[in-house]
């Protein structure tokens, strides 16, 4: 899900991994960042390349950059073993070796985390991101992109993004009332009980927009 060759290719190019984490959520959560704020999670896990008083303002990163890293730098962790080597044209995974990336610019703030290894954390099983409905059969945490994947994955806001997105397909349009977001809950569920089988969502969708 994470890790495809054209998603590596332009996501794990270059810069810190983090662009990696934002296609996931936007295409998989359907969420972006701005949607997922939130300033109250710990800043423990905050890369040394993120300022602490950016422009000199310290203000600047408590009500703003904190409200972005906090949740997604102990997760971007996941991905500390991943490349892309733009010369050969192929992922690089480097299993126990942090890609160098992940030490990017460390003198911004050389007190900031310093990344260790693949493990993850999901910060946002609290406070208001835990509205995306987080499996409380999962620990939330893990090691590696296979595990994030799988928190990602099972997930409310993920089973939710993928009908909508079929719903939208299907009947060339978005829901646009109770009825139909009703509708959509009803198959968001069904697609988690038939173990997220996308092919009965489709003709879910196909049924009920038959007569539109």
């Amino acid at each position: 899900m994470l890790t495809s060759r054209a998603a590596a290719q332009a996501f794990f190019v270059a810069g810190t991994n983090r662009a990696m984490f934002r296609f996931t959520l936007m295409n998989h959560l359907c969420t972006d960042l701005e949607q997922v704020q939130d300033p109250t999670r710990p800043p423990d896990r905050i890369r040394q390349d993120v300022s602490r008083s950016p422009g000199g303002d310290s203000r600047l990163f408590l009500n703003n950059c904190i409200a972005c890293h906090a949740g997604m730098d102990p997760m971007t962790q996941a991905f500390a073993y991943y490349d892309y080597d733009e010369t050969a044209g192929r992922m690089l995974y480097t299993p126990g070796v942090v890609r160098p990336k992940y030490f990017n610019n460390k003198d911004t703030f050389p007190s900031g985390y310093s990344t260790p290894d693949d493990t993850w954390d999901n910060y946002w099983r609290k406070g208001s991101n835990s509205l995306l409905g987080w499996d409380g059969s999962l620990p939330g945490k893990g090691a590696g992109a296979k595990s994030l994947g799988r928190e990602l994955a099972q997930s409310e806001a993920f089973a939710s993004c993928q009908v909508q997105k079929v719903f939208k397909n299907v009947c060339f349009r978005a829901p646009s009332d109770a009825q139909d977001r009703a509708r959509v809950q009803a198959m968001t569920a069904s697609f988690k009980s038939s173990g997220y089988q996308l092919k009965r969502v489709f003709a879910e969708a196909a049924t009920y927009c038959m007569g539109d």
